[in-house]
């Protein structure tokens, strides 16, 4: 009768560090999978987030300055849209001098009545003020909440007016900038063109004849320019940086006082 032998205690051993190992492998496999699927949808939701924010604000700053009173036989310095308070206003410098601002406020004629509401504080027609607005604040992008932002200028009021337009508890904005500086300006008394805005065309003129002087009618070609940076909350390795170019349908016309 042949005798069976078992295995021998160093075999046991080898097998189970070797099914160890493969345990190990498998473990470390899923666990990628599991991890590089997670960082995909976090990615696809900032790309998605990061894409419909800039859309939106693109969208809408592009319909700065228009004007239900632009018909036959109006004149376009009459648009109070592109005039005073009521032209694209960049708020809050990043650093002192600088070109890149993190708020912006403009207008346009959203109820086509020509004239531009602006609230009086008489509590009767908030809802149809025409001034309005995005701005970069706590690590989050926040537009006029319905029609409330003012004539001021003022970026910083916490009165409610501020709502934020992505989900703070996934999406952190690290970044928001806007620029002017590739905006032109057009002397059109004078045919002479300047690059950036009027108003720093007028004011790097200091006095000097043959900028903008006065009574010079002037066209402004406006530009803004948007960079917006943002990542996933908690994990700083899925981030996004975009940036968008606004081409302003209704130049700013007018002439200088």
């Amino acid at each position: 009768m042949k005798k069976n032998d078992g295995f021998t205690l160093i075999e046991i051993m080898i097998a189970l560090v070797l099914g160890l190992i493969i345990i190990g492998a498998t473990l470390n496999i899923y666990i990628a999978t599991i991890k590089g699927s997670s960082d995909t949808v976090k990615s696809a939701r900032l790309n998605y987030d990061l894409d419909m924010a800039m859309q939106f604000m693109v969208n809408d700053i592009r319909r700065s300055g228009y004007w239900g009173g632009a018909v036959t036989g109006s004149t376009a310095a009459d648009n109070p849209f592109i005039d005073g308070t009521g032209n694209i206003q960049l708020v809050d410098p990043v650093t002192a001098g600088s070109t890149e601002f993190t708020c912006i406020l403009y207008t346009y004629d959203a109820d086509g009545d020509v004239a531009l509401d602006i609230d009086d504080g008489s509590g009767t027609n908030e809802d149809t003020n025409e001034f309005y607005g995005f701005k970069f604040d706590s690590g989050a992008i926040k537009i006029s909440s319905a029609n409330t932002v003012d004539d001021t200028g003022d970026c910083t009021k916490t009165d409610g007016r501020w709502a934020n337009i992505l989900d703070s508890d996934n999406i952190q904005v690290t970044a928001l900038t806007f620029t002017a500086t590739n905006s032109k300006c057009l002397n059109t008394t004078t045919d002479e063109v300047f690059p950036g805005t009027c108003a720093a065309a007028i004011a790097a003129a200091g006095g000097v004849t043959g900028k903008i002087s006065s009574g010079d009618q002037a066209v402004e070609n406006r530009q803004i320019d948007i960079s917006l940076t943002g990542r996933v909350i908690n994990d700083t390795t899925v981030e996004k940086t975009l940036t968008a170019i606004v081409k302003v349908r209704n130049n700013r016309i007018f002439v200088q006082p």
